[in-house]
């Protein structure tokens, strides 16, 4: 059996023993870069952005100075003299809904050694202007929105604001790889906010940040998270007399349509069917009687005698004329 000798040091060697061994392993402290006597604070600087949107974010850190003229990140205790503003312990600030541009105070508050050191810095907190939206601009119109998520996910939406106020909207999204579609109505309030309501879903405000020929750039609040920026890009009417021929989607599957009205598609197995234009939508009717509506969108590309690429949203509904499928933003090349 082994024996352990056990040697007594006197007291001060023992001492002095112990302090080398925390010294050196960093003991006593509360690990990393605690150890290490900087002396005492000195002072404390706030960095960060100058100015946050309206429903916008913004990160602050902060620096502490020390006596022997290091400077270390920490984290203080943060506060915003606002209520249109609030921050975080991690120092995120958030700008809620204003109607005009103003100005806040970020403070943060650290103390080290008994010592306690106070920074400010000035925000400018901007408003974000906004469109009113029209009747014209909405009624009758319908509106595709996609969003290509890096890691394979996808979400997209078409969105129709019928004449008679009534709404429809289908969804597709990756994960979970399914397609919904919702019903509500739809109006435009006082100060030009397009309101939406949907069935057994709530009430979405969208606000209209800048218009074009081609698409929209609206905010979107559905009062339950921070509201979002989002493209909403307008389909077109087809041109029956230049859309016949035959394409070839994203997947590779063949889409022919030919002059007489009938079709047929690789996708999917295989399928014939005949086709239409009704009001500037390309109707598809299937042997089952499901019918296919393919909306375009502002962004296809054609000449004065052809399409050469088609981009389309494609929402099928059931022979009753319920909800069937979403397939959300496709595209046919002609070959």
């Amino acid at each position: 059996m082994r024996k352990f000798i056990i040697k007594f040091l006197p007291a001060s060697l023992l001492l002095a023993f112990l302090a080398f061994i925390l010294a050196t392993c960093g003991g006593g402290g509360g690990g990393g870069d605690s150890a290490v006597d900087r002396g005492d604070l000195t002072g404390l600087a706030i960095n960060g952005p100058i100015s946050v949107s309206e429903y916008g974010t913004g990160t602050y850190t902060a620096t502490a100075s020390w006596s022997d003229n290091s400077t270390t990140a920490v984290a203080p205790t943060w506060s915003v003299n606002s209520q249109m503003a609030s921050i975080s312990l991690s120092g995120v600030l958030s700008c809620l809904q204003i109607d005009n541009d103003q100005a806040v105070t970020v403070t943060a508050t650290y103390s080290s050694g008994g010592i306690t050191e106070t920074a400010t810095m000035d925000v400018a907190l901007t408003n974000i202007a906004t469109i009113p939206f029209t009747a014209q601009m909405l009624s009758g119109n319908v509106f595709f929105d996609e969003n290509i998520i890096p890691g394979g996910g996808y979400d997209s939406s078409l969105s129709i604001l019928n004449a008679d106020s009534s709404f429809e909207q289908y969804t597709y999204e990756i994960p979970p790889d399914a397609a919904d579609s919702a019903t509500g109505t739809w109006s435009i309030d006082a100060f030009g906010n397009l309101i939406v309501d949907i069935s057994g879903q709530g009430t979405v405000t969208v606000r209209l940040l800048a218009d074009s020929s081609t698409e929209m750039q609206v905010l979107i609040d559905d009062g339950t998270a921070t509201p979002s920026t989002a493209t909403l890009e307008k389909t077109v009417p087809v041109d029956s007399s230049i859309f016949p021929g035959t394409y070839v989607n994203q997947n590779g599957d063949t889409w022919i349509f030919d002059s007489n009205g009938t079709g047929s598609t690789t996708g999917d197995g295989g399928w014939i069917y005949t086709w239409s234009v009704d009001s500037g939508i390309i109707k598809v009717v299937f042997p089952n009687q499901y019918v296919g509506s393919m909306y375009a969108r502002a962004s296809s590309q054609s000449t004065a005698t052809s399409y050469t690429i088609l981009k389309w949203a494609f929402v099928i509904h059931t022979p009753t004329g319920g909800f069937g499928d979403y397939y959300g933003g496709m595209e046919l090349t002609r070959q």
